[in-house]
């Protein structure tokens, strides 16, 4: 059925399908890593 989809545009849009989890989830290791560190609220004591 996906193999009816040769045009330029259906292979954009495949790419992009399969690319969208990728980027969701370095986005998500990105803010993660880039959350400032608060020396009040991080230390555990």
């Amino acid at each position: 059925m996906m193999m009816g989809c040769c045009t330029a545009t259906g292979m954009v849009f495949g790419l992009l399908g399969m690319l969208t989890p990728l980027i969701a989830i370095g986005a998500v290791i990105y803010l993660l890593a880039a959350r400032p560190k608060d020396p009040e609220h991080g230390e555990a004591r």
